[in-house]
């Protein structure tokens, strides 16, 4: 008998009054409109994801002596993470890490500005020390790029194959990581304000002579500060993290190098979308550099 009062209690139910009957199609509506709206939103974000990645470099060039590999993961929103290798003057190579504050277009397209910048004066700036290259970047994202708060903090270095010389530059970038006879340091003898702080900052170089075997790599902070996949605990990926990668993976090329860190930071988060763009740049100086050199 109770289940035949519920179904009777149920069927007996008055048919909605023509003004429920409306706010629920209005409520319908609302809800279709929605999810319309945030699916064309994570179209465009894809877009943007794409457009991103094309700014990148799609071959990494060869540089005797050394074997490099790079690695580029974008976030579920769109940011602006930004790493490239250039020729420079004399043989050189002039290496470039930056990232851009906050995510969004804004974001991308600020990236976009700094690659213009580094590819469109390439004919002046080859020339350049690490420092005077920041500060002349600086100088022209200063205003209508980095208004309203925006910044990027960037890392760049000039690196001499020959003689294994890498002379560095910072600008609010987290030091790289240098792993040398299974120890690993920070290259942050300098540094300086993020670009888009203050027109006038000067900026300061620190050369050091790479040794064979030495792995250097120069990363985001999306790396660093992924965070842990366990529930409630807000416990960060950290160098701490990223020096145990690299000192297990020893004394391997490049690309396994790299495959170890994201991996590590993979399994920490567990395959988590990341909330901010991962990037790697990893350089190991070849075993037979030191012999090429002195030769």
């Amino acid at each position: 008998m109770a289940r035949v009062v519920e179904a009777r209690t149920l069927t007996d139910r008055p048919e909605p009054s023509a003004h429920e009957a409306r706010s629920a199609r209005r409520l319908r509506l609302v809800g279709d409109q929605m999810a319309s709206a945030r699916a064309g939103l994570n179209r465009e974000l894809k877009r943007v994801a794409e457009i991103q990645r094309s700014f990148l470099p799609e071959a990494l060039p060869r540089i005797p002596g050394f074997d490099v590999a790079a690695y580029y993961q974008p976030s579920a929103l769109a940011g602006g993470d930004y790493f490239d290798i250039v020729p420079l003057a004399k043989d050189r190579w002039g290496l470039v890490m930056a990232d851009v504050a906050g995510h969004g277009v804004s974001a991308t397209v600020i990236m976009a500005v700094m690659r213009a910048l580094v590819h469109a004066h390439l004919p002046h700036t080859r020339y350049l020390p690490a420092c005077a290259f920041l500060e002349f970047i600086n100088e022209q994202m200063m205003g209508a790029y980095t208004a309203n708060g925006r910044f990027v903090t960037v890392w760049a270095a000039v690196l001499d194959p020959v003689t294994r010389r890498l002379t560095y530059a910072s600008a609010g970038h987290n030091p790289p990581r240098l792993m040398r006879a299974g120890r690993v340091m920070a290259l942050d003898a300098v540094g300086g304000l993020p670009i888009g702080i203050d027109g006038a900052a000067a900026y300061e170089e620190c050369t050091v002579t790479l040794e064979a075997g030495d792995l250097l790599v120069v990363y985001t902070d999306g790396i660093t500060e992924a965070m842990s996949a366990v529930d409630g605990c807000r416990a960060f990926f950290a160098t701490e993290g990223l020096d145990r990668a690299l000192l297990a993976a020893g004394e391997a090329g490049a690309e396994e190098c790299m495959r170890r860190v994201t991996t590590a930071v993979d399994e920490f988060t567990g395959m988590r979308v990341p909330a901010d763009d991962q990037t790697i740049l990893v350089v190991r100086v070849e075993q037979g550099a030191a012999e090429a050199c002195s030769g």
